[in-house]
């Protein structure tokens, strides 16, 4: 008798129970009559996930998502690496990418104070990339029983309500941050895949972080954090991270600019500087996104040799009905010194081309086809054989 490794296993009941859902459900009709949104739980029981906890009544919501898919690699790497292409890293493998629970009391801004907060939980391959140095979610689960699964607990903050002025808001404890326009979780991305740039960022920042919108166009950010993607490995190394934003919704319009600039640690000058400015324009059904980043860093490199890193990505997307869009993304990212990925100084290239469909309120699926091709001093994929590679995917997120 054959026993296969705990890990194929776990792998192979999740992908039988994401396929059986989604083939019972596809059929179930939306319970909301006024096509409202509405998660997996609220249509198979008419009651959102809070409702039906009871939490509803305190102004507690709770929910989640679920992402899942497949990526196949032409190059056909012995290693079924797909790097350095982050979270769908993995050829010829059926992935849950994410299985994210959350818990939030979302603060009311009028003219009371309030207190809220949020807390996620996250279980899936993607938490490779989310979790913060120091003791907080790194190694909570070990790599001897799940290669490429663990867990992160990527948010768990207070937030404070204040009507100062035209109200001032701040969150305290661990958060994502403001750099960049592709999020972590999966629900808000157009694309299953993400953009190096959005590798090459800080995901999550712990500290505090306020908010002010100056009036109806203009808002700001300030905070004091403990770097990216740090929780307490180096307390004295505080960085401070701020963003000023535009938005005119007669034009549709966003502008925004955000920095993270401090220490990386505590005992050596390691200061990093990393800006991301980002112009959104809304056109009708159609919308264009343009991102520059640069990101530069002290005695990143052996030897005290800093580093430099920069991109220009774009994104153009239409929607061809209501539950339809496609779109097209590309980017360029220069790896000055090699510090970002391991191929020495480099550029990379990236188009890729997708659809994004939501049959249902609940379910998202996104196929889509990527080339990536570089100059560099070492070819990047295939684990150094190829200077590029496609990759074929699909994804799928399902909303508690």
């Amino acid at each position: 008798m054959r026993y296969w490794p705990k890990e194929v296993v776990i792998f192979m009941c999740l992908r039988q129970c994401l396929f059986g859902v989604c083939g019972v459900l596809m059929g179930v009709p939306v319970a909301s009559a006024d096509g409202a949104p509405a998660g997996l739980i609220a249509e198979l029981s008419d009651k959102d996930a809070a409702t039906w906890a009871g939490l509803q009544k305190y102004g507690v919501n709770i929910g989640g998502w679920a992402t899942a898919g497949i990526n196949y690699n032409t190059n056909n790497p012995s290693d079924r690496s797909n790097a350095p292409v982050s979270m769908t890293d993995r050829n010829a493998e059926f992935h849950l990418y994410q299985l994210n629970l959350f818990i939030e009391k979302a603060v009311t801004k009028a003219s009371n104070w309030d207190v809220g907060g949020r807390f996620d939980f996250m279980f899936g391959t993607d938490t490779r990339y989310t979790q913060a140095t120091g003791h907080w979610d790194m190694g909570l689960i070990s790599q001897r029983d799940l290669r490429f699964y663990d867990i992160a607990l990527p948010q768990a903050y207070v937030e404070v309500y204040a009507p100062i002025g035209n109200g001032l808001s701040g969150k305290f404890g661990h958060f994502y941050g403001l750099i960049g326009y592709e999020s972590v979780p999966s629900p808000p991305n157009f694309f299953a895949s993400h953009s190096y740039s959005f590798k090459s960022s800080p995901f999550t920042t712990t500290g505090a972080l306020f908010s002010y919108a100056l009036n109806d166009q203009w808002s700001v950010n300030l905070g004091a954090v403990t770097g990216g993607d740090n929780f307490d490995r180096d307390l004295g190394a505080w960085s401070h991270m701020s963003g000023l934003t535009w938005a005119n919704a007669d034009t549709g319009t966003t502008v925004s600019f955000s920095v993270l600039q401090g220490d990386v640690y505590q005992n050596q000058s390691s200061e990093l500087v990393y800006y991301s400015a980002i112009l959104q324009q809304n056109l009708g059904k159609w919308h264009y996104v343009l991102q520059h980043d640069r990101g530069t860093q002290q005695n990143a490199i052996a030897q005290g040799q800093n580093a430099d890193w920069y991109s220009i990505a774009q994104y153009l997307t239409y929607d061809i009905d209501a539950q339809l869009g496609a779109g097209l993304r590309g980017e360029w990212f220069r790896d000055d010194d090699g510090v970002r990925y391991s191929a020495g100084a480099a550029n990379y290239y990236a188009l890729t081309a997708g659809l994004n469909w939501k049959p249902k309120d609940w379910l998202m699926v996104r196929p889509e086809v990527r080339y990536d091709w570089s100059e560099a001093q070492i070819a990047p994929f295939d684990g150094g054989h190829q200077t590029d590679q496609v990759l074929l995917g699909i994804d799928a997120v399902i909303q508690f």
